[in-house]
């Protein structure tokens, strides 16, 4: 691997794919809890999601905790994964009230197997996560295993192909090498290969950032 490529995926680790240290306090941490545009992304997951007080939702990728804190607020119990510790550490820091009363569980583990067993939870989510997994068949599998009949997942990421790199679209430059992405006739054919019995995919336009969703029932 070149040099040049050796600091390109630093740099979307620190900044996006496993943030930790520093940046990863100052982007997903303090009153926010995520980066500029996640709480509009938030927002389309619950209105896709509909939780009920009686939820039990997984997060892939929590990150800082925001979406989990979201989730919660109408009683609903959570767990969260995420593979930098640092994330970890942020979503516990958020959220210690649903800790202690036992309504948030959050552990370290990599997303291709999840570590709960079949049939745990009613719902699972995962926000700007899974355009950075090289396998993403194996996540997808692996929700599909932990959820309850008919539990949904809804995931929110990028929809492909990119567009092409500019100062309006500078994330590209930054991320779009290590990124994977789908166009939506492919996103749904993904989901319904791994079994999913009905999946839903749409693409949109957020702010000038584009957005995909989509909705998967067992």
């Amino acid at each position: 691997m070149r040099l040049s490529a050796r600091l390109a995926d630093r740099v979307v680790d620190l900044s996006a794919r496993r943030p930790s240290g520093w940046f990863a306090r100052k982007a997903y941490g303090g009153t926010l809890g995520a980066p500029k545009g996640h709480e509009e992304v938030f927002d389309r997951i619950l209105a896709l999601l509909e939780p009920t007080p009686d939820e039990r939702c997984l997060e892939v990728g929590c990150g800082g905790g925001r979406l989990l804190e979201r989730l919660l607020a109408n009683g609903s119990s959570a767990s969260g994964l995420d593979h930098s510790p640092d994330m970890l550490n942020l979503s516990a820091a958020r959220n210690p009230l649903a800790l202690a009363e036992s309504r948030l569980e959050l552990k370290l583990a990599d997303a291709s197997e999840l570590p709960w067993a079949d049939d745990t939870f009613t719902s699972v989510i995962s926000a700007n996560t899974f355009f950075f997994l090289e396998h993403p068949e194996q996540l997808l599998a692996e929700i599909l295993r932990v959820l309850k009949p008919d539990g949904r997942a809804v995931i929110a990421t990028v929809p492909g192909p990119l567009p092409p790199g500019s100062l309006r679209n500078w994330w590209v430059y930054v991320w779009g090498a290590r990124m994977h992405v789908y166009d939506d006739e492919t996103m749904r054919s993904m989901f319904e290969h791994a079994g999913f019995g009905t999946a839903t995919v749409t693409s949109e336009t957020l702010g000038t950032e584009p957005l995909q969703m989509v909705r998967g029932t067992r």
